[in-house]
């Protein structure tokens, strides 16, 4: 039996549009085991949301134009479920945590009765029952006086608890899956390390499958066990988090890396990767990284190099990879 609870395989998302044609997402594969945490990382605009979107098949086709060869969940051909069908994986088998609480949750209905919906639905509980169940799924991610806070609405609670309503949200049902999209983005460093802990502990705990969308590799340095590194649609570099932090091998995972700030650093001096990711509809020819690359070869300039499964499972898409002696 396969320990793979979710298995996509090349993915590719386009958005036609008049100027021509904007290739979001670029045949990538990702593989997340059970009760694994999975980051995908990389700047904005390289399309990790896109990903999770199309994973959640919640991308509206039209606009967008969705290609995939497999999304296996659990042993399960998902790829071609109708929206009914969809729906009751949602929220059951995989839920998701937006990075704007604010805007994710109804600003009409109090936080406890959008937790309530999850249990009517998916448990089919009576209303009475499933407050019950909301007032547990809040208890259970650290939110204080949960019977009262269940009666108010989002604009009544602060950031850190609204995200927090939304973990509780996506663990309500106990899914298979969890997919966290840059879910502490508008939060302040205090609260976020408090949310992203309380996030693990609910994930190691109920040993639930996290994949998790961030472009901050701190976060990624105490939340994950395998990292998969996103550039302009493509996947560059995949490694469990110890290894890419000690010897990453491509050039964009050591100019993210060089990017953090670190308290033992004397330098003073802030590193950053030059220019910015390319515009998904005007990409340059061969590697996409390779305009911002210190290494950049002409080979590099004229032809995209391949995604290489290494011995030891790593895996690399560069023709002159750094800290490698394979």
């Amino acid at each position: 039996m396969s320990d793979v609870l979710l298995g996509l395989k090349n993915l590719k998302v386009i958005f036609p549009a008049q100027q021509g044609i904007v290739r979001a997402v670029e045949g990538i594969d990702i593989d997340i085991k059970k009760g694994e945490c999975v980051a995908l990382v990389g700047e904005s605009g390289c399309g990790k949301s896109v990903t999770s979107l199309a994973i959640m098949r919640l991308l509206n086709t039209p606009p967008a134009l969705v290609d995939v060869e497999s999304i296996n969940l659990d042993g399960d051909e998902i790829t071609n479920y109708s929206e009914n069908k969809m729906q009751d994986v949602r929220g059951k088998q995989i839920s998701m945590i937006f990075q704007d609480a604010m805007t994710a949750l109804n600003p009409v209905m109090t936080v406890g009765k959008q937790i309530d919906e999850v249990f009517i639905k998916h448990q089919k509980l009576n209303k009475k029952e499933a407050r019950i169940e909301t007032i547990k799924a809040l208890r259970l991610v650290g939110i204080p006086e949960p019977e009262s806070r269940a009666k108010a609405f989002p604009h009544q609670l602060s950031g850190g608890l609204r995200q927090r309503v939304l973990i509780a949200m996506a663990f309500a049902c106990m899914p298979k899956l969890i997919i966290a999209d840059e879910p502490t983005t508008a939060l302040d460093v205090t609260i976020q390390a408090q949310v992203l802990e309380v996030l693990r502990s609910m994930q190691r705990s109920h040993n639930v499958s996290l994949l998790l969308i961030t472009h901050d590799l701190s976060v990624v340095a105490h939340t994950a066990d395998t990292v998969y590194v996103m550039y302009s649609g493509k996947i560059v570099e995949k490694a469990k988090v110890e290894d890419l932090f000690k010897t990453p091998h491509h050039p964009y995972t050591e100019g993210l890396l060089g990017s953090i700030p670190r308290l033992s650093d004397t330098t003073k001096h802030f590193v950053q990767i030059p220019d910015s990711v390319p515009h998904p509809m005007f990409k340059p020819t061969g590697c996409y990284f390779h305009p911002r690359c210190k290494y950049a070869t002409d080979e590099c300039k004229e032809k995209m190099p391949p995604l290489e499964r290494l011995d030891n499972g790593r895996e690399i898409r560069c023709y002159h990879p750094i800290n490698f002696t394979g």
